[in-house]
């Protein structure tokens, strides 16, 4: 009896508990953003894997203020990134080592897209759900990828966190079943790290890596790096206009997703021209549920960055029947970029 009065009132306690606390925490949660942007830039997490550093030795490592990288550094300590021991030397915890550029799992890039001009943009919220104008476009006058094209530091940053991204999460094209297939175009693929990934493990596999000129800038490298630059085609042009013709398989990694409806359908329908009549097209993206809150923030980040969106399964299925594709199968993976399999619609 004296238990069950004891979770009784434990649980009124908890039902007393203020709100405050946790609306304050994410009311604030913009400085830690940038506290983090600000030690992936400075490398900070790199500099620490030689061991514990005073605040002050650290400081002259990477070009900083003594006094104001210590207080960043106590921010981050209370946020567990690091951790400050009696000798006031801070060291990496192990959220602390994805800040690390050599680590398997780095988000060190992701760290300094998001503090960079994604921040900056999102900044300009208000206006975007105001009038309906994408925030990024009203802030620095062009589209995202647009501005990407005439600023290359900031193309780069944009390729290796989307390539980080990709490392950190089990790759569902990767165990896809390619069985009587022999051509993967990869449309809107960057550097080549997906398609890379794809036709390694696929030795049967050739492929076309399918971009603007700025996206693939570092492919020709990365391919080579890979020991597949005989297997795969860098073909630079604009999904807008057309897409390399003739493949078994189509692939739209996080592409779709950066754009409205519109311009989703006219990258779809210049796949439907291009794939053979039983090829397949595979899209690794979000299909939305209710109470998504991962769904809900890339949703928001979209609407920021590009004026694109996040989609549930029945807009996923309008949008491709629209296009002449029907959706086939959808591949869920919990809390990572679900995998939607389409085929050409013979019927449209």
């Amino acid at each position: 009896m004296t238990s069950v009065l004891n979770h009784r009132r434990d649980e009124h306690a908890q039902s007393m508990e203020s709100p405050r606390p946790k609306l304050f925490e994410m009311i604030s949660g913009y400085k830690s953003t940038q506290a983090l942007y600000v030690a992936a830039k400075l490398g900070i997490a790199d500099h620490l894997t030689r061991g514990p550093m005073r605040s002050d030795e650290l400081a002259k490592e990477v070009g900083a203020n003594p006094k104001a990288l210590l207080r960043l550094m106590r921010h981050l300590a209370a946020l567990g990134i690091f951790t400050q021991d009696e000798s006031r030397k801070f060291r990496l915890t192990p959220i602390g080592e994805l800040l690390r550029n050599d680590d398997p799992e780095s988000m060190r890039y992701n760290a300094i897209f998001a503090g960079e001009e994604n921040y900056k943009a999102t900044g300009d919220l208000l206006h975007n759900v105001r009038t309906g104008e994408t925030a990024f476009n009203h802030m620095y006058g062009k589209g995202h990828f647009e501005w990407m094209a005439d600023h290359p530091d900031a193309s780069s940053t944009f390729n290796k966190a989307m390539a980080q991204s990709l490392r950190r999460l089990e790759n569902p094209l990767e165990s896809y079943d390619y069985s009587g297939k022999h051509l993967i175009v990869d449309v809107g693929g960057g550097r080549g790290d997906l398609i890379t990934s794809i036709i390694r493990a696929n030795p049967g596999l050739k492929g076309i890596l399918f971009d603007l000129p700025q996206g693939t800038e570092e492919a020709q490298s990365q391919l080579k790096t890979k020991g597949v630059a005989d297997r795969c085609q860098i073909v630079r042009g604009s999904f807008f206009n057309s897409v390399p013709e003739g493949g078994d398989v189509y692939v739209l990694s996080r592409i779709l997703h950066d754009w409205p409806d519109d311009k989703a359908a006219t990258i779809l329908a210049n796949c439907r021209k291009a794939i053979k009549e039983d090829g397949t097209l595979l899209i690794r993206d979000n299909v939305l549920t209710d109470r998504d809150e991962i769904g809900s923030q890339l949703d928001l980040t979209m609407m920021i960055m590009t004026g694109g969106e996040e989609r549930t399964e029945s807009e996923w299925r309008n949008l491709l029947h629209s296009t002449g594709f029907a959706l086939t199968k959808i591949f869920r993976k919990e809390g990572q970029f679900d995998l939607i399999e389409a085929k050409p619609n013979k019927l449209l």
